[in-house]
């Protein structure tokens, strides 16, 4: 197989050899190159200010035209090239530095808009947490990057919701899943995953996490949800979740867990709702089920 390298990757590869063969250490070279490297520079460029953005073109422009006015006047009329040297500096000030400071700025502003388009493509608008579909990606990778249990999954619902919405107004209902949302997030470790599926669903999985980690941390939850009520002005209607838990295991896919989760969720709503269930086994389920949680 052709092995295929860069003219940066050749040069960087033989000055590397050469300091191999020297005895000396690379490490300060590759440090260097590291901050030199086109997309290095770009990159430390993009996060100064839009001002010294402008001023660095500007000095660039600058530094330009001086060269051309030296070269040029130097060799042609050098009784006035000092005058002519500032002439010149004070145009490309005048001119640059009003057009630099726009498109500059009309990039800064672009640059927000795309990182506000990316974050609204991976979280729910609502509570801030993931998305279904980011929380999917993020969890399919972690099960792929793990050689053993990648952890467990937390399917959670909110109670008898439709009737907080029928009650108290959707108003109340969207702070009933702001508050539900905040106490995930806050339950879990910052390597862990949280996210709102749709509705008043919500999904947890704690990375590395075994099955009393999980069982404690459910049940946590599940109390903590008592609290809701307080907080969103219902202290009258009680706030509940039914939690499905699935664990995990060395083989099982991300629709293995999915499954065992709804199952487990299921059967907490059967049982009465406002409880935690387990099981220790994958339950094999309908099509239409794995159809619905891909969804």
């Amino acid at each position: 197989m052709i092995e295929y390298r860069t003219l940066d990757e050749n040069i960087i590869g033989s000055t590397t050899e050469i300091f191999t063969c020297h005895g000396l250490d690379c490490s300060t070279f590759n440090q260097w190159h590291g901050m030199f490297r086109t997309e290095e520079i770009v990159r430390r460029f993009g996060k100064l200010s839009v001002p010294k953005q402008s001023c660095i073109l500007v000095v660039a422009a600058i530094l330009g035209a001086d060269l051309l006015t030296l070269i040029f006047y130097g060799m042609f009329f050098s009784d006035r090239l000092l005058l002519d040297l500032l002439l010149t500096t004070l145009i490309v000030v005048v001119v640059a530095f009003p057009l630099a400071f726009f498109v500059m700025n009309q990039q800064a502003r672009l640059t927000t808009m795309a990182e506000k388009l990316d974050r609204a493509a991976r979280t729910d608008d609502l509570t801030g947490l993931s998305n279904r579909k980011t929380f999917f990606d993020q969890v399919r990778q972690t099960i792929q990057s793990s050689s053993g249990s990648a952890g467990c999954l937390l399917f959670i619902d909110a109670d008898h919701f439709k009737s907080i919405n029928d009650t108290y107004g959707h108003a109340t209902g969207d702070v009933v899943l702001l508050e539900l949302g905040a106490i995930m997030k806050s339950s879990v470790g910052g390597q862990d995953l949280v996210a709102r599926l749709g509705g008043e669903e919500f999904a947890v999985f704690l990375v590395g996490a075994d099955r009393s980690a999980a069982l404690r941390t459910a049940e946590a939850l599940r109390l903590k949800a008592h609290q809701v009520a307080s907080c969103a002005g219902i202290g009258d209607h009680q706030v509940s979740v039914s939690i499905g838990i699935s664990i995990h295991r060395t083989g099982l896919g991300l629709e293995d867990l999915l499954l065992e989760a709804d199952k487990n969720l299921y059967a907490a709503k059967k049982n009465g709702r406002d409880r935690v269930m387990e099981a220790e086994r994958v339950f094999p389920g309908p099509a239409d089920v794995l159809s619905r949680l891909r969804h």
